[in-house]
């Protein structure tokens, strides 16, 4: 074309205002899809409690975050290890890029008890063998040795589930609840590593 517009580019021009008041619509509910994030967030703080997690929650990047009191460091008042359930809304919210959710092991906080990046690297490798086979699910391309040894995508969820996940708030914090049970059941694995290494202190 002549003009270098697309056909999507002319319908654009045509109905800019509309496009603009859309995108300002868009931009105004993401704000509100903010506050049923915190929302479900505080729910699942108090759940969590009752369980021995604390929990937090980035409504901006759409994640929670639990971890075991025992795994802070007092000092930095910050989790050493911890989990994430995250990307539960749907591309196009803030700066969502994931295909699929995920659950995820953190460990880049273990600097905080004083681990080097090699010591972080031991700490995924004995985490994984202590695990034994149960490790094999948590493990892909994207996982870590340093910083992230352990996590999945949940392939299963589409973006049509994350688009109802934001619009339901008991729908969004059973889907947390369920990815954190999970996340969870590797806490004894954890707390077994994370005592052989804090001998070394």
């Amino acid at each position: 074309m002549a003009d270098g517009y697309t056909d999507v580019d002319k319908l654009i021009l045509e109905r800019w205002h509309d496009v603009i008041g859309l995108m300002e619509a868009h931009e105004e509910l993401q704000g509100r899809i903010e506050e049923l994030i915190g929302d479900v967030g505080n729910r699942l703080e108090k759940w969590g409690d009752e369980l021995g997690y604390a929990l937090e929650t980035d409504a901006k990047r759409a994640e929670f975050y639990a971890w075991k009191p025992t795994w802070m460091n007092r000092r930095k008042d910050e989790a050493a290890v911890y989990y994430v359930v995250g990307s539960f809304a749907p591309l196009g919210y803030r700066k969502i890029k994931e295909i699929h959710p995920y659950l995820w092991v953190y460990t880049e906080n273990l600097e905080l008890l004083k681990m080097k990046e090699a010591d972080r690297v031991e700490f995924a490798r004995e985490l994984r063998r202590v695990l034994g086979d149960s490790a094999t699910p948590w493990l892909n391309p994207d996982t870590n040795d340093a910083d992230a040894p352990l996590g999945k995508y949940l392939t299963d969820t589409d973006d049509r589930l994350r688009v109802r996940l934001i619009s339901a708030p008991d729908e969004l914090f059973e889907f947390a609840a369920k990815g954190f049970k999970e996340l969870f059941t590797l806490s004894d694995a954890i707390d077994q590593t994370l005592a052989k290494f804090r001998t070394r202190e």
